[in-house]
């Protein structure tokens, strides 16, 4: 818990909040809130320069801090983190992005920084697309990747004599088609089911899976949601087809 030592918050502020600014009026009130305002925004860019802090520093910082308080001010400083990003509308993959340039950056100029390359720094699409790949070496091919898989060898192998008949009836032989109705007409229908049960398959997975999310997304914050799929799109267009390749 924080001492009596300098921190972002004076003492009189931390009691001030936890009272709720009780008993005070209401301009004494707002000043207080300004200047927590004000420390909180200075101290929030502090931590620019916090960023390639030796190691050993933060280690002597919280020898003596249990782990458990350690790990609730961690949390605590996490919920403050996301709220900010979430109050002005920041996509959470642009702060991780910056923050891989920010952790390159400084891990080449200074030393003594060695846990800036331990630190796991993935977005949301990278974590899932790591855990579907994890899912998928452990237990196989999802059912449905199964069945949209076999409907489409099955179209494929319909299509093929098919299209062997045409061509076949246009060049060589004009009453092939006539000779072969029935079994043409098995091979069309054969391969018409098949297609459209491979696109129902596909089309529910990518509702399910990009289509909601983005929808969900874009209902929470829509400033947040649009500008990151403008920014995924123009920033970097190369990478946005090699990942869209990737997932295909």
């Amino acid at each position: 818990m924080a001492g009596n030592s300098a921190s972002l918050l004076t003492k009189t502020q931390r009691n001030r909040i936890r009272d709720d600014f009780d008993e005070l009026v209401e301009e004494k009130k707002r000043r207080d809130q300004q200047r927590i305002r004000e420390r909180i925004r200075s101290g929030l860019f502090d931590f620019h320069l916090l960023a390639d802090y030796p190691d050993r520093q933060f280690a002597l910082t919280f020898d003596e801090t249990p782990d458990d308080e350690l790990r609730t001010a961690l949390a605590d400083t996490t919920l403050v983190v996301e709220r900010l990003r979430e109050l002005h509308g920041i996509d959470r993959a642009e702060v991780i992005e910056e923050a891989r340039t920010r952790a390159e950056t400084v891990s080449d100029a200074t030393t003594g920084t060695e846990t800036l390359s331990r630190v796991e720094l993935r977005t949301a699409a990278e974590i899932r697309r790591e855990t579907e790949a994890e899912v998928k070496e452990r237990v196989g091919t999802g059912r449905w990747d199964t069945r949209a898989d076999r409907l489409a060898k099955l179209g494929a192998s319909a299509f093929i004599p098919l299209a062997l008949i045409g061509i076949f009836d246009w060049y060589v032989s004009g009453n092939l088609l006539g000779a072969t109705a029935p079994v043409s007409s098995l091979l069309m229908a054969i391969l018409a089911v098949s297609m459209i049960g491979w696109l129902l398959i596909v089309a529910a997975q990518a509702l399910k899976h990009d289509v909601l999310p983005a929808f969900r997304k874009l209902m929470r914050n829509p400033e947040a949601a649009v500008r990151g799929a403008v920014t995924n799109l123009f920033e970097d267009p190369k990478e946005t087809l090699r990942e869209s390749w990737e997932e295909l």
